[in-house]
C-alpha cells in the first residue's frame, strides 16, 4: 500500500506542476493511470476527472460498496452528507441538483454565494476523480476569512490531502 500511496503522491505532484500533463489527464485519465501503476478494470467504461479550484469544490457520491473506504478520506461533515445521500434517495436527488441546499440541510450553515459545490455520482461503470487544489497554492479569499473568523464552517469543505482514495478505489473494484 505504501508503494501505491507514493505513486499517487507523485501523480498529484505532476498534476499540480505540469499544466499540459493535467489537461491530458483530465481529457483521458486511463492511460496515465496505467503509467502510474493503476489497473483500470474492464468494467469501468468511463473515468471523469474534476478539478477543485478556489471557488469550486467537487465531491463524489461513491457506490454503496465503496462507502466506508471513501468516507475515511473525507472530512466528517462531508462524510455525513454522503452517508445521508446514500441512505435517502430523495436527499441524494436534492444534493445532486442543489448541493448547497443539501449541505445546509445537514449542517445548518449557509455557504458563500461565490462558492460552487458539485456532487457527482459514481456508478458500477463510471468513476469520478477529483484533483484537489495544491495546498501550497491555496489561499482563502476575504469572505472565506470572514467566515472562519466568525466561526462559520467553510473549512468543512476542505479535502484531506493528498486526495488519493478515488485513485486507489479504481483498481480495487
Amino acid at each position: 500500500m505504501t508503494k501505491e500511496i507514493n505513486l499517487y503522491k507523485l501523480l498529484l505532484e505532476r498534476l499540480w506542476s505540469d499544466e499540459q500533463f493535467r489537461n491530458c489527464f483530465i481529457a483521458d485519465p486511463k492511460p496515465i493511470l496505467c503509467e502510474f501503476g493503476v489497473t483500470v478494470p474492464d468494467f469501468l467504461k468511463k473515468i471523469e476527472v474534476h478539478e477543485d479550484k478556489p471557488k469550486l469544490r467537487n465531491y463524489i457520491l461513491p457506490i454503496k460498496e465503496q462507502l466506508e473506504r471513501y468516507v475515511e478520506e473525507q472530512n466528517l461533515v462531508i462524510a455525513q452528507v454522503i452517508r445521508q445521500a446514500l441512505a435517502d434517495d430523495a436527499f441524494k436527488a436534492k444534493l445532486l441538483q442543489d448541493p448547497k441546499a443539501g449541505i445546509k440541510e445537514v449542517t445548518g450553515e449557509d455557504l458563500p454565494e461565490d462558492l460552487t459545490i458539485c456532487f457527482y455520482k459514481d456508478t458500477p461503470t463510471v468513476r469520478h476523480l477529483v484533483i484537489p487544489m495544491n495546498p501550497d497554492n491555496e489561499q482563502l479569499n476575504c469572505s472565506q476569512l470572514e467566515m472562519v473568523a466568525g466561526g462559520i464552517a467553510f473549512p468543512i469543505l476542505r479535502q484531506p490531502q493528498p486526495y488519493i482514495l478515488g485513485l486507489i478505489a479504481i483498481d480495487k473494484f
